[in-house]
């Protein structure tokens, strides 16, 4: 039982979830010529606010368009959700269709998927320290080091504008860091708003909070089929996704569950103004597609706010069918920006 766990107490409803993911390929394109994507891997030393005196690894892959592989007028810098990982960016099936990553730096848009503190090739502190709260704080001082070129991978560049994009609890992360301290040009939330299902908010508070309590890390829904009937559209995702899905996906920090539920961004939400786009999906069985309207809403000060719904795919719609073209919409949207995100 951690000592952040019980602090929290016991809050109503909450979640996120994967968007799972590991580690950055190597150059991709064709025979001849620059390939399309240049990976390198990619690190930033941070602290924890809820675990002071001590510093820890984040680790990532930076991927960058081939042909400008030196470019730094921007950086897109991607948060995952919860029993994820930076592989739900650059996703190790059909990576031509499903990853992230590569599809943006193709249109020439350089991102940084991270392994969140407590997940995958990053370190692993105690699980109830690593709080939203916490996870906010650290994505602001990997954004910093991203400016300043204060972090570790082959010829790091100082990035003239950094962007964030999260998907599910990474969605609350990026909202929470983005309210409370700024310091970003753009924000794309996707597949988070601040009202989940009755289902969802029954077994969260029933079952999830109560198992975050007994242990630091802990398999979030508590199966995988569980896993799959949140996060999916059983009837339209691949198999072969699912199944590597399946593989990949990891435990979840406790101190993450135990304070996701009260959604702290609700509290900074008005503050942000920087371009918006919120991406939906209309078979999320986590948040409701029909809410999605009104969770815009609270963005009062954001001037320019998007909503794109996804038809047809469940929570983690980046790794289903449809998938090109909600990444063509994403870079349609990111391109009718360049004075807050140019490309290279």
């Amino acid at each position: 039982m951690g000592v952040v766990g019980r602090r929290i107490g016991l809050s109503l409803l909450l979640i996120f979830v994967p968007a799972l993911v590991g580690p950055g390929l190597s150059p991709a394109g064709g025979d001849s010529g620059p390939p399309a994507v240049v990976t390198d891997p990619v690190s930033f030393r941070v602290e924890n606010p809820d675990a002071p005196g001590e510093t820890f690894t984040v680790r990532g892959t930076l991927s960058r368009p081939g042909r400008m592989p030196g470019c730094s007028s921007s950086v897109l810098l991607l948060l995952h959700g919860t029993a994820g990982g930076a592989f739900a960016w650059d996703f190790p099936v059909r990576p031509e269709k499903y990853s992230v990553t590569r599809a943006l730096a193709r249109a020439g848009y350089p991102t940084v998927a991270i392994d969140e503190l407590g997940y995958a090739s990053s370190d692993h502190p105690n699980g109830d320290t690593l709080t939203i709260p916490a996870y906010a704080d650290i994505t602001h001082q990997i954004v910093r080091q991203l400016r300043d070129g204060a972090y570790t991978t082959r010829a790091p560049v100082r990035f003239g504008r950094v962007g964030l994009i999260g998907h599910s609890a990474g969605g609350e992360m990026a909202e929470l860091s983005a309210g409370t301290y700024g310091g970003i040009d753009l924000l794309v939330v996707m597949g988070f708003i601040h009202t989940v299902s009755d289902e969802v908010a029954r077994v969260f508070t029933t079952e999830e909070i109560p198992r975050a309590l007994g242990h630091d890390y802990v398999f979030f829904w508590g199966s995988k089929e569980r896993v799959h009937h949140f996060h999916h559209n059983a009837d339209y995702i691949d198999p072969d996704v699912l199944a590597k899905v399946d593989d990949l996906t990891t435990l979840t920090p406790s101190g993450l569950i135990l304070t996701i539920g009260p959604f702290p961004s609700r509290a900074v939400m008005g503050s942000i103004k920087v371009p918006l786009l919120l991406m939906v999906s209309e078979k999320d069985a986590i948040f409701p597609v029909d809410k999605a309207h009104q969770d815009l809403d609270l963005f009062v000060a954001a001037t320019d706010k998007t909503l794109h719904v996804v038809p047809k795919a469940g929570h983690t719609f980046h790794l289903e069918p449809n998938a090109p073209d909600t990444m063509a919409a994403l870079v349609s949207w990111l391109a009718a920006r360049p004075a807050a995100l140019p490309a290279c």
